[in-house]
């Protein structure tokens, strides 16, 4: 019984272990993808506040003007 007992205490705490690791790597992919798209923002805006044009931005970044609206709405 006390065997039993253990086994599922192991099995319940190597569940718990891997849904917090799951959740920590989908956290840290959340957070990368947010300040990916920030720091983009950051640069289109600071490119357009220097006088580059859409289109040179696009040229330099590989973004589309589409993508380089977006941000800067």
């Amino acid at each position: 019984m006390i065997d039993e007992r253990i086994r599922i205490q192991e099995n319940y705490d190597m569940t718990m272990e891997t849904a917090i690791d799951e959740a920590r790597e989908e956290g840290l992919e959340q957070g990368l993808t947010q300040g990916v798209a920030q720091g983009r923002k950051q640069l289109v805006c600071e490119m357009i506040s220097r006088g580059m044009t859409p289109e040179l931005i696009s040229d330099m970044t590989g973004l589309s003007i589409e993508e380089i609206e977006t941000l800067l709405s």
